[in-house]
């Protein structure tokens, strides 16, 4: 049965908002533990922060470190994640995994943000840098079902995992190539350093060998 216009738009907005809530949750959390210390960080601080119940906030982290370390599982965007699973929007795997990627980072200035008080936070509390080591299977698992739904079946586990290093690596590389240029694009400077990653395969063409000899 194909669900009504009006039934549609409205999980639309329940998604968006629980997107968002979600995010601000993570943002919320990040200012406080670098204002106040992570110790003297609570819940309930985060939640009132955000204008909801502790409650809700459970509904979205499990600790006020999850809430730091972020969505880890939520690459992108829903809509971005669909068009990916769907083969678009190149149909070219690695281009799309940067397009995905890229999806996630607005809006900027929270995302510049963001990332600014997770370093911080990392050089000044140990625990926050293990929380995001300890995240690095749920962005493989994460890798691995968005691979496995695009291709049509299971990935290598091995594949997920390098898939997703490679990503989180671009990622922050782009991220920290910004941090004295205010005025650049976060979503720029992720497809520059793809296309520089991607010379690390390039291929000299016959004539090339030739000169190599």
């Amino acid at each position: 049965m194909t669900p009504e216009p009006g039934a549609a738009a409205s999980i639309g907005l329940r998604a968006q908002k629980k997107q968002r809530t979600l995010l601000d949750l993570c943002l919320a959390a990040r200012r406080l533990a670098v204002e106040h210390g992570l110790d003297a960080t609570n819940v309930d601080d985060i939640a009132h922060a955000v204008g909801v119940s502790p409650r809700t906030f459970f509904n979205y982290y499990e600790t006020k470190l999850d809430a730091i370390v972020g969505p880890i599982g939520e690459i992108g965007t829903p809509d971005a994640r669909r068009e990916f699973v769907a083969g678009g929007p190149t149909g070219v795997l690695v281009e799309d995994l940067v397009w995905l990627h890229a999806a996630g980072f607005e809006p900027e200035d929270e995302v510049r943000e963001g990332i600014s008080l997770v370093t911080r936070l990392i050089m000044a509390e140990p625990r926050v840098l293990a929380a995001f080591v300890a995240s690095g299977a749920r962005m493989e698992a994460a890798t691995g079902e968005l691979l496995a739904a695009r291709l049509g079946g299971p990935v290598e586990p091995e594949f997920a995992s390098i898939t997703a290093g490679i990503m989180t690596t671009i990622t922050t590389r782009a991220a920290m190539s910004l941090a004295g240029d205010p005025d650049g694009s976060l979503a720029a400077a992720l497809h520059e350093h793809c296309a520089m990653a991607a010379r690390l395969f390039d291929r000299p063409d016959d004539s090339t060998r030739e000169k190599l000899r």
